[in-house]
């Protein structure tokens, strides 16, 4: 990644009457500062790329999907339509349901950027969350180190820049990209992380042109500024709004005469930067959820099926934000021991179990989260210095005219910590201000260095360059750790590697048991019977969906025997309605797995007989689906006998459920005449891994 700093210009420089500011030393000054920047961001584009193409599955791949990860395509699609409405049904329980249509609360900005390729092709329907990820990753990368050289240049003037600060700087900006929680988002291309990477971006952009407005107003900044704060604002709201009251705190910091008498002409511009990106997104929540702010998580279908959200919603009185969650997100964004450390590879990750409540309060979902001081130490150290370096009593430089954008950048944070809901995902919202305060830290760290010893700038750069590798590694190790969209192949890859490396020390915590727990530290290898199977603990605890707890799905497989793995292909030979009789295409146990007709040429599949409990989520059957005689449609059908679950595939829609016993699974032969046929393609049972060798190893 190539930086430079070249548009941003020291002002009011006199090359003639003072030697030190030449233009050669100023043109020379640049090119180190771009040149450090742009090794930096080179140096940790390696690991980012490998995380967001790869990940354990042994090839790299650029457009590579996890689900949910269609829903801006849909949207998209719905926007070249003339509406916002989706299909119903078409992103399941994540809609919000409004006048008789279903939304989606993800903005409108990452669909807009797909309407080029969406409009001439549908072969990269959901499959453009990874290019979209990598596009805000760059994105954040150079705003980033523009904003690193701006508020130098507003702070420290024309003052020379050492090669220790130049690679300072460089640090600083590879530990925005790659020593922070984007890291983990490219972990898992799905839209949800595609929204949190893109609001960080967007916000830091937007924060580089606000304070562009502030060192030296113009029409075409405050545009620029406005510009980025429209995309911002419907994109996502927390940082958007974040944005809108940025402009706002400028206009007024105009308005008040705190750039003289002739700044008070830019008060009425960028009050305009703020209010019309608050018209726009007021005008899209109206459309989406018929009130002009927020929306009401009664109105989402994940609420009707989860009993857990209902119970969260009603102790908090309707609302999903309360004051009263603070203790619980404070505690676990801030707390100074938010990592785990272990001697196992990768020796830095997520900690081990999901956050918790702090007080008598209900959370809607909690996730194993990492704390900003334990995760990013460098972005907060730094943060903490340039608090106190902006709000200090007479401030160096220009650095008082940070203040209004610090705290509007601290804004960002405010929905992520009202919110009973705590993820790693949700560090993103801090990032901006990070960002912005770290900077200012930095460079006065170097202000206070100008005079001292080459010994003394030494050992400063390796203590920032220490703190900021340690920074990168925990994220690369919150990134690489097992999460609950990991595949079998992924699973094995990573505890083949940690075997490797680790030895004995893997060995110590590795359970042993008849049947898999519910829950385990995130980490731990579970050994069922003489190696029966082999899986490894996400940490995440299942308790609020018991449906998905008895489907033990905090565990992923490692390897495991007895399993199956059918693929089938039906064809429908006529037409099918209503009438037409329902087939078993697989039986196991005393479960069967139907192909049920439900109107003119629409079928779904329907799992009957699983003996589960009653839940109201994962349902055991599919949505309807439309077929056309005559073709062939595959399908899969994989059950893993010490998950007690099975997930079937294809039609178009898929069932993940609990299904009891060992089978075996029997594929009946048709009964009589029927519109339906269908015939086992392929049995692929022993693709998993008979000879257990890597679970015999790790017991041994």
């Amino acid at each position: 990644m190539i930086v430079s700093a070249t548009a941003i210009t020291p002002a009011d420089s006199d090359p003639v009457t003072d030697p030190r500011t030449s233009r050669d030393r100023i043109d020379q000054d640049r090119r180190r500062f771009s040149l450090a920047v742009s090794v930096a961001l080179t140096i940790v584009t390696i690991p980012y790329l490998w995380i967001l193409w790869d990940l354990w599955s042994s090839s790299a791949n650029p457009l590579r999907q996890l689900s949910p990860d269609n829903f801006y395509d849909i949207q998209a699609r719905a926007m070249l339509a003339g509406h916002l409405y989706l299909p119903n049904g078409s992103i399941g329980i994540e809609a919000f349901n409004h006048n008789g249509h279903q939304y989606t609360y993800f903005g409108i900005f990452p669909s807009l950027i797909r309407l080029p390729i969406l409009i001439v092709t549908h072969s990269f329907d959901g499959r453009l969350t990874a290019p979209s990820l990598l596009l805000a990753w760059f994105v954040t990368g150079i705003f980033s180190s523009l904003l690193i050289w701006r508020l130098r240049v507003m702070i420290r003037d024309q003052s020379p820049l050492g090669r220790a600060e130049a690679a300072s700087f460089g640090i600083l900006a590879a530990s925005i990209t790659g020593g922070s929680v984007l890291l983990f988002l490219a972990a898992s291309p799905k839209v949800a992380n595609e929204d949190m990477a893109w609001g960080a971006a967007l916000c830091i952009a937007s924060i580089f042109a606000l304070l562009g407005v502030l060192e030296r107003p113009t029409g075409r900044r405050v545009l620029f500024s406005g510009v980025l704060i429209l995309l911002t604002t419907i994109n996502r709201a927390p940082t958007g709004y974040a944005c809108i009251i940025g402009a706002l705190l400028v206009a007024g910091w105009f308005g008040i005469g705190r750039e003289g008498a002739e700044g008070r002409r830019w008060c009425i511009p960028m009050l305009l930067v703020g209010l019309v990106p608050l018209g726009v997104v007021t005008v899209v929540n109206l459309v989406k959820f018929g009130g002009p702010l927020g929306f009401s998580e009664a109105s989402q279908v994940w609420t009707s099926v989860n009993a857990h959200r209902r119970v969260y919603l009603k102790d908090n009185g309707g609302s999903a934000f309360s004051i009263h969650f603070l203790p619980s997100t404070l505690v676990a964004y801030l707390q100074p021991n938010g990592v785990h450390l272990s001697s196992v590879f990768p020796f830095i990750s997520l900690p081990t179990e999901p956050a918790r409540a702090v007080g008598k309060v209900v959370l809607d979902e909690y996730y194993p989260t990492a704390s900003l001081p334990a995760s990013m130490p460098l972005l907060f150290l730094l943060s903490c210095w340039g608090l106190v370096t902006a709000f200090r009593p007479n401030p160096v430089g220009r650095v008082r005219a940070t203040r209004i954008l610090l705290v509007a950048a601290v804004s960002a944070s405010a929905g992520v910590l009202l919110i009973g809901y705590i993820a790693e995902r949700y560090l993103a919202d801090f990032l901006p201000f990070l960002a912005l305060a770290s900077a200012i830290g930095l460079i006065d760290i170097w202000r206070r260095l100008e005079r001292k010893s080459l010994g003394s700038r030494g050992a400063v750069l390796g203590l920032i360059a220490a703190v900021g590798l340690y920074g990168v590694w925990a994220n690369v190790g919150a990134a690489i750790t097992p999460t609950a969209l990991w595949t079998s192949t992924q699973a094995k890859n990573f505890v083949s590697l940690q075997e490797s490396v680790s030895g004995g020390a893997l060995k110590q915590d590795v359970m042993r048991g008849s049947v898999l727990p519910y829950w385990a530290p995130a980490g731990t290898l579970f050994v069922v019977g003489d190696c029966d199977g082999l899986y490894v603990s996400t940490g995440f605890s299942y308790s609020t969906i018991p449906g998905q707890q008895i489907q033990h799905e905090t565990w992923i497989p490692v390897e495991y025997e007895g399993g199956t793995n059918l693929a089938l292909s039906v064809v429908f030979n006529r037409s099918v309605d209503g009438n037409t009789q329902p087939v078993t295409i697989m039986k196991y146990g005393g479960a069967r797995l139907d192909l049920v007709p439900t109107g003119p040429n629409q079928v779904r599949l329907e799992l009957k007989g699983s003996g589960a409990p009653s839940n109201e989520w994962p349902p055991p059957s599919t949505g309807t689906v439309r077929v056309v005689p005559h073709k062939p449609y595959r399908m899969t059908a994989t059950i893993d006998p010490n998950l007690n679950t099975i997930v079937v595939s294809g039609l178009g829609a898929n069932i993940e459920h609990y299904i009891p016993g060992k089978g075996p699974a029997i594929v009946p032969a048709p009964v009589g005449p029927s519109s339906i046929s269908y015939s086992v393609r392929a049995n692929a049972s022993s693709e998993h891994a008979p000879s257990m060798a890597l679970c015999k190893q790790i017991s041994s």
